[in-house]
């Protein structure tokens, strides 16, 4: 409830800012930054208030107990922050608020002040709408955690860099309205809209790039990039705010261009809340891993996005005659017929991207849902970016003297990358058994299956391989009950590409169930069980937090006396495995009855075992991947560095 009055304060204070700002040509500006401020200083309450209510694992909250757990550490409690839809629609709306502010203090022109703290408004209400502060319907005593995949530094930082580049992105779109308001011919806002466009450019290019190496680091199938269509949500805008950023460099030259730059703004946008719209409605659930379930928001983001894009194409279309005419080239061969060809090249992918991600919901509407696959995107865009890659290269020899420093170097990146995506998909793939300690060679490299290695915690496990000598290894991240949760990839690094190497789930199918009674003798072939007692421990609450049993084991020698436990969770339980007699048997309690009478135990493959079992793996090469990772580097400096043009 707090956290709802805190958002609905800073709802308030923005359509207070919107008001003023709407209501006089020259409002106090003081008062519309002190206002700004109001509703950002809410808004960061609120924000903090979900972090708290993280820490202290207060499951009381239905999105604390979704997303966080008393187990999960400090990095990912934070991260957990964004994790679910609630949490990321706040944190866009928090980045937003805060450059809000900021823009109070940049003499920015008042309507579009007032289209920026509308949007802000909208956001509000989004995050209202599906609220992080809801409590939850059932008493939980512990939370179900973060999902396995986005335990990683890589995950934790891409959300916030993508809601960054969609804030930023709000800048230019709202002072093109603004401007379209007041002075619809005037050119002032270019250079601010410039400034602001390069920064978005830059941050959701970063986010999308940490994406991409985040698969590629992270899922294991050996690829960074899938053409999802939530992965396309992104790249969509990124490709037009690219158009948009040149068309508003040539419309600071040319006034005939002015027009295509306002239109280029909204769609920008209106794309960004478009693709929030796809992956948040639920329409991909069966055609992504990345969307989120289904809910009545979806409704609400497309009256957002139907906001945004008809509301500003009518701007457009009721100041057109206003806008400056002429010429937008005089021959062919100029620098600005050049740069208009190249963004009608962006604006082609972007289309074609758009209709791909687009068709679960296109099909939708007309039968049965239905996907493109990557060849679609694969065989349509790459004859466009060939295209485009000879105009760059056409325009560097040129016109590069007129070109910035900022400007060279995001340039050569965006080359750098094409070239890059082109020769690391010229490496081999195999995919075959690996016998442990057995020399086997693959695209010229020698790879060694070393075996198995378990941590104590039995948290994770790792996959060892030695390939050419050198020593790495794959990351599998556990379940309490001893499952693969998550695998991860071992990647050799060297300078003429990557040595990828993904393994297969193991097929273990030497797990032997045993179901005792209290006092009765059971064996397994090889050793005895017997169920001695159990006992189940409560917290204050009266609710039960683990189970313990006594089982004593005999090889018809000796005896052991194992107290295995089951810790309670809100699926269920996990327990830990426990090896006996010098590790030749390997049991774990997987439950207990409620009358204490009837344990269930499983006999488990050894350690040793485990080891010995070959295991199918995936190996690929990546020939100079790293030049790809240099790029998007590049790119993304080269940018940022060019809203200084020196």
């Amino acid at each position: 409830m707090t956290g709802n009055l805190l958002l609905g304060g800073g709802l308030t204070a923005a359509l207070a800012a919107m008001a003023i700002c709407f209501a006089q040509k020259i409002p106090s500006a003081r008062a519309v930054k002190i206002i700004a401020i109001v509703s950002a200083g809410f808004i960061t309450a609120a924000s903090l208030l979900l972090w708290i209510l993280l820490f202290e694992n207060d499951f009381s909250v239905e999105y604390v107990a979704a997303y966080s757990s008393t187990t999960l550490p400090t990095i990912y409690k934070i991260s957990a922050f964004w994790a679910g839809q609630q949490g990321s629609f706040l944190l866009w709306l928090l980045i937003h608020a805060i450059i809000g502010a900021v823009l109070t203090f940049r003499r920015t022109q008042a309507a579009a002040l007032g289209i920026y703290f509308l949007l802000q408004s909208v956001l509000v209400f989004l995050v209202l709408a599906k609220s992080p502060f809801a409590e939850h319907s059932a008493q939980v005593f512990e939370g179900v955690g973060l999902n396995p995949l986005l335990q990683d530094f890589w995950m934790a930082i891409h959300p916030p860099i993508i809601f960054v580049g969609y804030a930023l992105l709000a800048v230019p779109f709202a002072l093109s309205l603004g401007s379209l308001l007041t002075e619809a011919a005037s050119r002032s806002w270019l250079e601010e809209a410039r400034h602001w466009t390069l920064a978005a450019w830059s941050f959701l290019g970063a986010g999308i790039f940490i994406g991409g190496y985040w698969a590629y680091k992270v899922l294991g199938w050996g690829g960074y990039w899938g053409w999802d269509p939530v992965e396309n949500s992104s790249l969509v805008p990124w490709l037009l705010a690219a158009v948009m950023l040149h068309l508003i460099n040539l419309a600071r030259k040319k006034s005939a261009v002015l027009a295509q730059a306002h239109v280029a703004a909204t769609f920008t946008y209106a794309l960004v809340i478009y693709g929030t719209f796809l992956t948040r409605s639920g329409i991909l659930g069966d055609f992504s891993v990345h969307s989120f379930a289904g809910s009545n928001i979806g409704t609400v983001i497309a009256l957002a996005n139907a906001l945004v894009l008809i509301g500003g194409l009518m701007i457009i279309l009721v100041k057109a005659k206003q806008l400056p005419q002429g010429e937008l080239y005089k021959s062919y061969g100029e620098a600005s017929f050049i740069i208009l060809l190249s963004c009608l090249l962006l604006i082609f992918i972007a289309t074609i991207v758009w209709i791909g991600m687009s068709m679960p919901l296109l099909t939708q509407l007309v039968g049965e849902a239905a996907a493109v696959d990557s060849d679609f995107y694969i065989k349509s865009t790459s004859p466009i970016a060939l295209t485009l890659a000879a105009l760059m290269i056409y325009t560097f020899v040129k016109f590069g003297r007129t070109i910035s420093l900022g400007g060279k170097i995001a340039h050569v990146g965006f080359l750098a990358m094409l070239a890059a995506i082109v020769i690391s998909a010229q490496g081999e793939t195999v995919t075959q058994e690996f016998q442990p300690r057995t020399k086997v060679s693959i695209a010229g490299h020698e790879v060694i299956y070393e075996g198995q290695v378990f941590q104590e915690d039995e948290r994770q496990k790792f996959y060892v391989y030695t390939v050419d000598g050198e020593a790495i290894r794959a990351l599998t991240k556990l379940h309490g009950n001893g499952t693969d949760a998550a695998r991860e990839p071992a990647i050799l690094k060297n300078f003429g590409g990557d040595v990828y190497i993904a393994p297969h789930a193991a097929q273990i199918d030497s797990v032997q169930e045993l179901m005792l009674t209290k006092g009765l003798f059971a064996m397994d072939g090889e050793f005895g069980y017997v169920f001695e007692d159990a006992h189940i421990d409560y917290d204050e609450h009266n609710q039960p937090i683990q189970a313990t049993a006594a089982i004593t084991i005999t090889d018809g020698e000796t005896e052991e006396v194992i107290h295995p436990l089951i810790i309670v969770t809100p699926d269920g339980g996990t327990s830990k495995s426990l090896e006996v007699f010098g590790g030749k048997r390997r049991v774990r309690l997987t439950g207990i009855s409620g009358d204490l009478d009837k344990a269930r135990l499983e006999i488990l493959p050894t350690y040793e075992k485990l080891s010995a079992m070959p295991i199918t793996s995936t190996v690929s090469t990546k020939p100079f991947i790293w030049l790809l990772w240099l790029s998007v580097t590049a790119i993304c400096l080269g940018t940022l560095l060019a809203i200084r043009k020196f």
